[in-house]
């Protein structure tokens, strides 16, 4: 039987417009259609009917002549008048630094090549112009201005140079200059066509002796950073302006093993790329502390990239504290008063909400007037103070810088790097049985698996040979501990030169040269007494200066490099002779007596252990440990630790005198009593010891100003040097100058350093304008 065909589309078309009908029918084809087309769009072989020609007609005329006047009123086309066309927008726009340093880089040397070029070709007119003589450039060109890169010894402005000694870097160069000859001619150099330079980049290697292996990649694990952090916590051997940026340091040890992220994606990070909540447990119990991030700062193709959003649960019972993102994150979080509820100031606090009825979680919103706040932020010197900018991130070397510092006194050896994080974690992931393939390169924001195999994996492999073919489980403790960072600590490797091998450098026939130049110019000038000659006195003063720095930090690499085995030869001659001296415990009460109370509290709290099985009591101790972070971050640590002298420091003939034990500190974070410990500092400032102190390790102008607060007040210092760099930075520029203490006004600062001195027994190190000389001048 057939069916009659509904007539529902003239209704349709009264009440919606014919054009509205077809365009809904072709949203909904789209993906269809879009997915099976793959030919271009050609001329129809078959006319169409006069009917569908004569419908098509009508559609067309009625859709041109009715759009103006029925939404004219409603809706204005824009105007083309952005003012930005295709030619002005750079072509470097929004690639990454690195990339447009590099090939600035690449761009100076070829300028640099053509006119050395010039000199050495003068019939050759193409040299005169390096974008023309690039376009012009063969095969033969290209390698040897590659050759001529491996010769240069001098950058911009006349600095030294590292030299390039490894092959990757070779080709890293070659890279760049593909991509500025494509910048010029818009055309890409294939394969074929750098065979030839590639021949002679190998023969470059050979004739230079380049290194071809890449880096040992040794990874960290979780067995590693947790007492890296310790160490970090606790080592009076690097001091900060505030105790906040120690804790920041923590908080990017944890945040890299757990995320696997890069160096700057982390110091990216700001508040609002978080997400704080409470979520239900699906097991039952209280609701789960949950801190997601999702990093912006990752790297970006075409100015796309697809974020990923880690979500980190607190474990009840977990790792330890000095390594758990939620109390150090919480911590620094409570100390911005970053949520919404300005109320919520506390991690005990957080804990006693509850999610309500029929709902799975409870959103803990941020301040969103402070969501352009950065965690790692940068904290400065502002007029003698010193300020968290809170919306200024820390740089990335910065960030190297302290972790090479405190990898070094943690006793490892090399320079440890934030990427190390990737390698520790990343094989942990690949390892794991729990992350599939797919999701491995999403966490590592990888395109292929080969990325990770390439650059990623560590070349020193923990596979237990032996047991495994002998049919053996494996020993992967044991694998795993001789592969990873900590396998080369030692405390007593050097961080210093000592004063005689610092009188070896003075004897360098480099730095000899340097002084020998510097002197020829001085006798010149003062035959001539040339003005012109000035500049080049103090470049030759530069130069010698540079060079001995220089050759230190060679000497000092090249100690630390053979310190193993140097070490290991002198302690297996002590053994078999029988003179070996017997170690000595560290002595953690020496220790606890040079900390500050409120970092020994804070050492204390995140150090502590699960004294139960109670759940009142784990949260009882993780949130003592974020209150006492937060406690932390406002101390005054006094600053960079001055440079210890040379004949202090260690030697790699012995190990490290630690210093004499004075008794334990006892804990007095949160007394307001004045306790005293056995090496007779108080907690607090008072008259009575600033009167009496020979060397006061608290400041007598702040105490004497009673309009700071207590704690600025009666703040303690670390020692009596922490004082004298306060002294300095604060108090000997204040205008007008006078001793809060004794209401004496002072003319000048050094009659304020001479009254300080004398009268309250606190040294200054600045060195001030002499009053008598500006006077005679001014005369």
């Amino acid at each position: 039987m057939k069916r009659s065909r509904p007539r529902r589309s003239g209704t349709l078309r009264k009440a919606y417009g014919e054009d509205d009908i077809t365009a809904t029918t072709t949203s909904d084809s789209d993906e269809q259609g879009d997915a099976s087309y793959e030919t271009d769009l050609t001329e129809p072989d078959d006319a169409p009917s006069s009917r569908k020609r004569l419908r098509s007609d009508e559609n067309c005329s009625s859709f041109e002549i009715g759009f103006p006047g029925d939404l004219g009123e409603l809706y204005n086309d824009p105007l083309d008048d952005d003012g930005v066309d295709l030619s002005e927008i750079p072509e470097d726009f929004d690639k990454a630094p690195g990339t447009i340093e590099r090939r600035e880089r690449i761009e100076g040397r070829w300028k640099r090549y053509c006119a050395s070029q010039r000199i050495n070709k003068p019939n050759e007119p193409k040299w005169r112009e390096p974008e023309e003589a690039l376009r012009q450039a063969s095969n033969n060109d290209m390698y040897r201005f590659l050759g001529w890169c491996l010769k240069l010894e001098r950058g911009k402005e006349g600095r030294r140079l590292k030299r390039i000694n490894k092959a990757s870097s070779l080709n890293t160069d070659w890279k760049n200059l593909r991509g500025y000859y494509q910048k010029l001619t818009k055309i890409k150099i294939n394969d074929e066509d750098g065979s030839d330079v590639r021949r002679g980049m190998k023969y470059l290697v050979q004739e230079h002796g380049l290194d071809t292996q890449p880096g040992k990649k040794t990874p960290v694990y979780i067995e590693d950073i947790g007492p890296f952090n310790e160490t970090i916590l606790s080592t009076q051997e690097k001091r900060f302006y505030l105790g906040f940026q120690r804790i920041q340091v923590c908080l990017f040890n944890s945040l890299a093993l757990f995320t696997v992220h890069r160096r700057n994606a982390l110091l990216s990070l700001q508040f609002k790329d978080l997400q704080i909540s409470l979520q239900k447990d699906p097991r039952g119990g209280p609701p789960v502390p949950m801190i997601e991030l999702t990093p912006e700062g990752t790297k970006k193709f075409l100015g796309l990239t697809k974020l990923t959003t880690f979500a980190l649960p607190e474990i009840v019972y977990g790792p330890s504290l000095v390594i758990c993102p939620h109390t150090l994150l919480f911590g620094i979080l409570f100390h911005a008063r970053a949520f919404r509820n300005s109320r919520l100031t506390s991690k005990a606090q957080l804990r006693k909400l509850f999610i309500s009825k029929g709902c799975e979680q409870l959103l803990v919103p941020l301040d969103p007037n402070k969501s352009d706040w950065y965690i790692f932020c940068k904290t400065e010197l502002v007029n003698g103070t010193p300020t968290i900018q809170r919306t200024v991130p820390m740089s990335k070397s910065a960030m190297s810088t302290l972790l090479v510092t405190f990898g070094e006194i943690r006793g490892w050896k090399g320079a440890f790097h934030a990427h190390q994080f990737r390698y520790g974690s990343g094989k942990v992931l690949n390892e794991s049985g729990w992350v599939s393939k797919e999701q491995h390169m999403l966490i590592m924001k990888h395109a292929s698996p080969r990325t990770f195999l390439d650059h990623y994996h560590p070349l020193q492999l923990d596979t237990d040979m032996i047991r495994v073919i002998c049919g053996l489980d494996p020993d992967v403790e044991l694998m795993r501990a001789v592969t990873r960072q900590s396998r080369w600590r030692d405390t007593r490797r050097p961080r210093y030169l000592t004063d005689q091998q610092r009188a070896q450098v003075e004897d360098h026939p480099e730095l000899e040269e340097a002084r020998r130049n510097l002197s020829q110019i001085r006798a010149q000038y003062e035959k001539t007494q040339q003005p012109a000659l000035v500049p080049r006195i103090q470049q030759r003063e530069k130069e010698v200066r540079n060079t001995r720095k220089r050759l230190h930090r060679s000497l000092r690499y090249q100690i630390r490099e053979n310190f193993d085995e140097e070490q290991a030869f002198l302690d297996i001659e002590a053994q078999l002779s029988g003179t070996v001296v017997k170690e000595e415990s560290e002595d953690e009460s020496s220790l606890e007596d040079t900390m500050h109370p409120l970092q020994l509290h804070l050492v204390q709290s995140l150090l502590s252990y699960p004294i139960s099985n109670s759940l009142e009591d784990e949260w009882n101790r993780r949130d003592t440990g974020a209150a006492a972070v937060v406690q932390y971050c406002d101390v005054l640590e006094g600053g960079g630790r001055p440079k210890r002298n040379a004949s202090e420091s260690a030697t790699s003939t012995g190990p490290i005198n630690q210093p004499q034990d004075a008794g334990q500190t006892q804990n007095v974070a949160n007394s307001c009593e004045v306790h005293v410990s056995v090496a007779g500092k108080p907690s607090r400032a008072t008259k009575e010891y600033l009167e009496n102190s020979e060397k006061p390790e608290a400041c007598f102008q702040c105490f004497a100003n009673k309009g700071l607060p207590d704690h600025v007040r009666f703040q303690m210092y670390h020692d009596a040097g922490c004082v004298t760099r306060h002294f300095d930075a604060i108090h000997l520029k204040e205008k007008p100058l006078k001793c809060n203490w004794c209401e004496v006004a002072l003319l000048h600062q050094m009659a304020f350093q001479r009254h300080a001195f004398d009268v309250h027994h606190v040294r200054s190190r600045k060195r001030c304008p002499n009053p008598v000389l500006d006077l005679q001048r001014q005369e």
